[in-house]
């Protein structure tokens, strides 16, 4: 798959030569005299690298830069200048860029600048995604949401008020009891206010993983609504899952830069080889698999997750292998 490139230059020698030079590199490369076009094509195709000139009528490059941060935050940046300085270029890595490159320049120098760009933009993600799974199993970061609060604190509040009625702790119950509990307990959080209803199935989708037809039910019965009007309710947010998840959670990126880079073509194999499809969980109850729609490493497309694990650049053959792994690590009943 050719790694797609956009220009930005009011130059119209700089475009051409641009085109020219990287084309034979092997990009798909875009030009565009107009900086708000090149921030509007952003929107809809993935580029791997973005060329932009530092000073154009329309808007400052600068600026683009800095809306590039926001809008296509996969892309490596370079930034062209006929002006060069120490301090800008210092201003536009402090914006984005990943590197600089001074007009006039030479094929040798110009493909030089980007695949040192695209190099330290990949090297940035990865050193993000691995300190971000170390912390995270060494139980350094958690990312709590509100309902996560809410349920931890109904946890501790039912259990005393169990420890004092001299009866068992919620993990000396069984999950649909556990469950049970819990589904009231947010009911009564949130005083039985049915304009509540999202909080209150936020709540227990947080703690139970899914929303269970059992619980639906529960829910109905205790607000004095129709299962039908809960559960109409709930599938209008792709949040809310209605089937218990995997003990292994499989998520497939289906953004433009890894669908570009063959994230279908994963998402075709885990189906193939577990026999669900996106939003279904195996049999054995092993595995689940979503397809989501971002996973904020564009430049490890095609990227995968597996519970709290980030994989880049990820193949068919290096999946089937991770999910054959976590299989033979499964204890066998």
């Amino acid at each position: 798959m050719a790694r797609k490139m956009l220009v930005i230059d009011d130059d119209q020698t700089v475009l051409s030569s641009c085109r020219r030079i990287f084309e034979s590199e092997g990009f798909d490369v875009v030009i565009t005299p107009n900086p708000e076009e090149g921030l509007s094509l952003v929107l809809d195709t993935y580029f791997d690298v973005i060329l932009t000139d530092w000073m154009m009528p329309e808007l400052d490059g600068m600026d683009v830069v800095k809306r590039l941060d926001v809008t296509s935050p996969g892309s490596a940046v370079v930034m062209i200048s006929g002006y060069p300085s120490i301090g800008r270029a210092t201003e536009a890595m402090k914006r984005g860029a990943m590197d600089y490159v001074a007009k006039p320049f030479t094929p040798d120098e110009i493909i030089k600048t980007v695949e040192e760009a695209i190099k330290r933009k990949e090297s940035e993600e990865i050193s993000i995604v691995e300190r971000f799974g170390r912390l995270a199993k060494a139980g350094q970061i958690s990312f709590p949401t509100i309902d996560d609060k809410i349920i931890k604190s109904l946890s501790d509040a039912i259990d005393e008020k169990r420890h004092t009625e001299a009866k068992s702790s919620l993990d000396g119950l069984s999950e649909p009891e556990r469950l049970h509990e819990i589904v009231l307990a947010v009911i009564e959080q949130y005083n039985r206010d049915t304009s509540s209803l999202i909080g209150m199935l936020q709540a227990v989708h947080s703690y139970a993983g899914y929303l269970s037809y059992e619980t639906i039910g529960l829910i109905a019965r205790e607000l004095g609504l129709s299962e039908h009007e809960i559960f109409g309710t709930a599938s209008f947010y792709k949040q809310f899952k209605f089937e218990k998840p995997g003990k292994h959670h499989i998520r497939i990126c289906s953004g433009t830069a890894c669908f570009v880079a063959g994230g279908s073509v994963l998402l075709e194999t885990a189906q193939a080889r577990l026999n669900i499809g996106p939003g279904q969980t195996t049999e054995d109850g092993i595995f689940s698999i979503e397809r989501v729609a971002c996973l904020g490493c564009c430049a490890l497309a095609p990227a995968v997750t597996i519970d709290d694990e980030v994989y880049g650049k990820m193949n068919p053959a290096k999946l089937l292998r991770n999910i054959d792994k976590i299989y033979r690590e499964e204890p066998k009943l």
